[in-house]
Formats: C-alpha cells, structure tokens, sequence
C-alpha cells in the first residue's frame, strides 16, 4: 500500500504509568492476565505474593473480587485487598477501598469508613492544597460515575473515555494523580476489559484494542492483543475498528497476513458508515490503482464525502485531481483551493501565483501527450531488509520512469528473478500513477519526481532476496492517457 497512507485514529503515547512498586518483571500482571482465564496455579502464585505484601498483587486480587474476574464476586475479599495495599504508604488502593462505603457497593454505606480511607490517601508530595482539591474532586467525579454504572450500562462507556483522558495525559502530574485515586493505565485498561466482555458494546470494544495498541500494559504482543479486541469491535460495527482492520490487512501488520483484498471490504464497511479515514484510505486505493484498477470517479465522491466528514488529508487528493484532471476538467484555481485546505499549510502568495502558472502550463502541455509514445524503464534501485518489524524478509525497492510528460496509470510489471542457486520466481508489481504533471511533488507535498513511480515487493522468505542484476521483465501493461497499453508488444518498458 502507498506510503501516503496514515494510522490516523493512533497517536503515540508517552510515558506509560503502572504501580510504583512494579517489579520489573511485571510479575503480578502476567499472574493476573492467567488467573482471570481460570489458570488456578497463577491465581495461587497471585495469592502468595499478595500475603507478601506485594501492592500489585493486591491490587489485582481486590480487582478480580471486586468483579467476579476468575474468581466468584466476594466485596468483603475485595476490600480487604484494596485496605492492605492501602497500608502500605498510601499511594495506592485507598481511594479503592472508600468506593464501596461511600457509594454502598455490595455493603452499607458507611460515609465515616469511605472518609477514613480517603484520609489515608498520601498527600505529602502534592506541591500545595489546590492539588489535593483537585485530586478530591477527579476521585468524586470518577468514583460517581463509576457506581452509575454500576447498573446502567450506558455510563460505562463516558467513565472509560473520561479516565483515558487523564490517566493518558502528557503530564506525569496527572498521571500521578490519576493512580492515587485508584486509576492506572492498567486499571483502566482492566475495568474497560471486563465491560467490554460483558457488554459486548463496539465502542468499548475498540477502546480496549486501542489501549493495548497505546501500551497500557505490558503483555508481550500487544499489537496482536490490540488486533484481537478491533476485530471483535469491527465484527460488531465498528467503524474506526473496521479502518484499523482494513490497515492491518493491507500493510500485512499487526499479526495478520497481507491480504488486498479483505483490506478493501474492511474500508468499504468503514466508508459505509461514513468514518472519515476509512473514507480517504478507501478514496487511496481507488487514485493509487495499486490493489484495484484506478477509478478517479469513486475516488473523488470518497474524498468530497470525508471533507465533510473533517478529513484534512483528503483536501491534497482532491487537490492532484483537479490539477491532472482526473475524472474532471483539469481546473487550476480549483487545485489551488484544495492545496491550501492541507493540512500545515502556510499561506504564501508567490507560492500559489507560481501554482497556477505550473499548473496552466501543464495544462497546455498535456494537450499534446500522446502524440509521442512515452519511453518506460524499470529500475531496481534497492533491497531493504526486516521490513514490518522483521516479519519480511525483505522488500526489493522498484522504480519506473518515463520520459514524457502524460499519464501512466494501472501499470502492471510481471518480473522474474532469479537467485544465486538459478531458481527463479515470478512476481508481479503495481505502481500508482505518474507523468501527470511537472510538479515534481508527492502526494505528501514533499520534492518527488513526477516522472517516476516506486514500489517495493514483500519477500516472507530469504530464498529470492538476492536475485541477479539480470532480473526479467515478463509481462507488462498499462493505461497511457486512458489507453490500454501492451508495454512489451509496443516495446515501450525496458531495464
């Protein structure tokens, strides 16, 4: 797929913030993670490391009680969990333990008990009292809401996205401040697990995959955990699940297999419910013409749908199609308006006279493309290695060229290569289109020569990573300025 095409619903974050007294190993989590599976010796080992004290040890069982998470629903157990953790310095399980007396949850409400353990919040290391009014009123905030949902289902969700908020925020105060009261990445990360399994909600389901994907524990893969919890979300509707899907499927990441094909229903269903990357990914695929034949018509209505939708990387597309005139009349004060609906971009008066007159002259020039047929060469430029976090073995970097200035789309290139023991294997490559115009920038606005096209070929195995310079060129075909072309029996492609 195009390197254009973005992750755009993940953004990085920094900083992932556990308990204090995490081990290293992250002991307590892994137990955690099989005990709430059934694993009776994990849920053992988690109870010998409580009875040591271990704060995450008891966080997780006071967890797992407080919610019938591999083991029978037990309050009384759960509270004495979060008060033994709490005793502890007070860093953590106070605010846990006060819940349920201050909101009645599974015993009597008892507002002296809930204040006690609230008093035994450690606050000595707040900078000044505004800090702890600040820290009380998150804990209300998130505490209410949590006991709401305790019974109604649709407050579950606003809980989930109010603690991603803060406990993901940039700044290690809030974040600190977020864990005394009770919520972790990883505690957040648990509670939205248990509701999404429960309640099966789309929306809590993506949540959950996009907190694996951001890191919010430390199980090993998580990318492939984060892929798990998307596809139940996407299965069940979800829309920005079913880009992600789409993404996974057409990058061969995450787990799966690279597969065009299931890419394209996955964008499709996005489209359909009107998400705005699922929309421009699949607006993408129909201008690029690598995994379908090009259809700048469709193309065109998936991007002018996501601008609506708040999209600012579909303003660029739109841009190149009216500049080239794909689907439409080349209009240049048109293409300038989308170009300087970009996103960063910077209003620069000279710039855009000198778009127009680039863009005018392109006009007149493509007037007489065709006249000439274009001369085509394939170049293989490089090999790069242990792509897709090592899952290829590596990815021949092709490039072609012409050397006229008219539209090369759907270009097809069968090549055979040829190893250093003389097997040999056929492949066939794609290239997005080129020789439109004289811009010589990329679709992502940096300096690219607009006469050229590049690509690489996913290699899984090693046994044709080192193919001969005389590589061969098979079969190839082509639209050149909207004719079908036989590249080879017009002899217009050569190395």
């Amino acid at each position: 797929m195009s390197k254009y095409m973005k992750f755009a619903a993940a953004a990085v974050l920094v900083g992932s913030t556990f308990s204090a007294a995490a081990q290293q190993d992250h002991q307590a989590e892994r137990l955690y993670d099989r005990a709430v599976q059934q694993d009776a010796a994990a849920l053992k080992a988690l109870q010998d490391l409580a009875k040591d004290k271990n704060i995450d040890a008891l966080l997780a069982l006071g967890f797992m009680y407080e919610h019938g998470v591999g083991v029978a629903r037990d309050v009384k157990l759960a509270i004495a969990n979060y008060a033994l953790a709490c005793h502890q310095g007070g860093q953590y399980g106070c605010a846990n333990a006060a819940y349920f007396f201050e909101y009645g949850i599974g015993v009597d409400k008892d507002a002296s008990i809930a204040e006690r353990y609230i008093g035994l919040i450690a606050k000595d290391d707040f900078d000044n009292i505004d800090d702890v009014k600040e820290m009380e009123r998150q804990r209300h905030i998130v505490y209410e809401g949590k006991a709401k949902a305790e019974t109604d289902i649709e407050m579950r969700l606003p809980v989930i996205e109010y603690l991603r908020r803060h406990v993901g925020s940039a700044s290690s105060d809030a974040r600190t401040m977020m864990a005394r009261i009770g919520f972790t990445k990883l505690d957040t990360l648990r509670l939205a697990r248990v509701w999404a399994e429960r309640d099966k909600e789309p929306e809590m389901l993506f949540q959950v995959g996009s907190f694996y994907n951001f890191g919010y524990s430390h199980v090993e893969k998580k990318d492939a955990e984060a892929f798990k919890w998307w596809q139940h979300a996407a299965e069940a509707g979800e829309p920005q699940s079913q880009n992600l899907l789409g993404l996974a499927y057409v990058e061969g990441k995450w787990g799966v297999d690279r597969d065009p094909a299931v890419a394209v229903s996955w964008f499709e269903r996005a489209a359909a419910q009107s998400d705005r990357d699922g929309l421009v990914n699949l607006g993408e695929i129909y201008y690029l013409g690598e995994i379908v034949p090009v259809d700048y018509a469709r193309a065109r209505s998936l991007f002018e749908e996501a601008i609506e939708q708040g999209s600012a990387r579909a303003p660029r597309f739109l841009s190149w199609i009216y500049y080239n005139g794909q689907s439409v009349k080349s209009d240049c004060k048109k293409a300038l308006q989308y170009r300087q609906e970009r996103r960063n971009h910077q209003p620069d008066a000279e710039d855009d006279a000198k778009f127009l007159t680039q863009c005018k002259s392109d006009q007149d020039q493509r007037k007489q493309a065709g006249k000439v047929a274009p001369a085509l060469r394939l170049l293989h430029k490089s090999t790069y290695r242990g792509g897709n976090d090592g899952a290829l073995a590596c990815e021949p970097h092709f490039v072609v060229t012409t050397d006229k200035l008219g539209e090369i789309a759907n270009l097809r290139v069968t090549v055979e290569l040829k190893n250093d023991q003389g097997a040999t294997t056929q492949r066939t490559i794609a290239f997005s289109p080129f020789g439109m115009n004289t811009m010589n920038e990329g679709l992502d606005g940096r300096a690219w020569d607009s006469f050229s096209s590049s690509t690489l070929l996913p290699m899984k195995t090693k046994e044709f990573c080192e193919f001969e310079a005389d590589y061969q060129i098979k079969e190839a075909t082509a639209l050149i300025d909207g004719r079908k072309v036989d590249l080879m029996a017009e002899k217009l492609l050569k190395k």
